[in-house]
C-alpha cells in the first residue's frame, strides 16, 4: 500500500506545471560545492518560489520513494524507471604535501606505492572506482580512513598523513599539496543526473536539472582537469 501510495504521488507531481514547490537534490560534497550549489542559486534567483533541500552524501537516496527528486551521482543506476542523463566528467588524481614527498620522496609511476601512507573512505563505494591510478597497493599502509569528504581528505593530505585520490578541481587550489604524478591525466569519473520518468515533466523538476546541466557544461573543463592545465596554457 505504501509502494501503490508513493507511486501515486510521483505521478500527480509529474503533472504539476508550476514553477514552485519543494525540489530534493542529493549530490557528492565535491559536486554540491563545485557546481550544483552555484547551479541552484542560478534558478532560484530567476524563480524564488522554488524550494530546494540539498542532501550532500555519497549514500544512494531511493528515488522511486521520493527520498530525493533528481540525483547528481557517479553511479548509473540500473532501474527502468529512472532517466539518467550524462552530465559529464569529473578528473581525479593522487595528491601529497610538498611536505611529505620531501620527507617519503615521490613514488615512481608504475612502480607501486609500497612504503607509502595512503587516505582512503572508510566505505568506499565501488563507483569510485580504481585507486591510484591503478598503481599497486602491495606494501602500502593505510594510515586514515574518512568519512565521505573529499574536504577532509585533502585537509589530511596538506597535513602531511599521505596520499589520496583527489579530485583536481578542488585540490589543484589547495597551496599545500600537489600532484604526486603530474604529467599523468587524471582518472574520469562520470556524472549521471538521475530523477524518475514519472516526475521528469514536472516543471520545478525540469527547472532545476536544466539549471545544473548548463552548470556542468560551463564548468566541463575545470572538472575534468583541473587548475594545472589551465595554468600550463597561460
Amino acid at each position: 500500500m505504501e509502494t501503490a501510495a508513493v507511486a501515486l504521488e510521483r505521478l500527480a507531481s509529474g503533472h504539476d506545471d508550476r514553477s514552485s514547490g519543494l525540489v530534493r537534490v542529493t549530490t557528492l560534497e565535491m559536486l554540491a560545492r563545485q557546481t550544483v550549489v552555484p547551479a541552484i542559486a542560478d534558478v532560484l534567483e530567476t524563480h524564488p518560489q522554488l524550494r530546494v533541500e540539498l542532501l550532500v552524501s555519497l549514500n544512494t537516496l531511493d528515488i522511486a520513494r521520493r527520498q530525493a527528486d533528481i540525483a547528481v551521482r557517479i553511479a548509473r543506476p540500473t532501474d527502468p524507471n529512472l532517466i539518467c542523463r550524462k552530465l559529464g566528467e569529473f578528473g581525479v588524481a593522487a595528491y601529497a604535501s610538498r611536505r611529505y614527498l620531501e620527507k617519503h620522496g615521490r613514488p615512481r609511476r608504475g612502480g607501486g606505492l609500497r612504503g607509502h601512507s595512503l587516505i582512503n573512505y572508510m566505505i568506499r563505494p565501488p563507483s569510485l572506482g580504481t585507486l591510484f591510478h591503478g598503481e599497486s597497493l602491495d606494501g602500502a599502509r593505510f594510515a586514515m580512513n574518512t568519512t565521505a569528504s573529499a574536504y577532509t581528505q585533502m585537509a589530511a593530505v596538506a597535513d602531511g598523513v599521505g596520499i589520496a585520490d583527489l579530485p583536481c578541481c578542488i585540490a589543484d587550489e589547495h597551496p599545500q599539496i600537489e600532484r604526486v604524478w603530474p604529467a599523468e591525466r587524471p582518472t574520469m569519473r562520470t556524472v549521471w543526473l538521475v530523477t524518475h520518468e514519472d516526475l521528469r515533466r514536472a516543471t520545478k523538476i525540469r527547472l532545476v536539472s536544466n539549471a545544473i546541466a548548463d552548470a556542468f557544461e560551463r564548468d566541463a573543463a575545470v572538472l575534468r582537469y583541473g587548475r594545472l592545465r589551465r595554468r600550463r596554457s597561460h
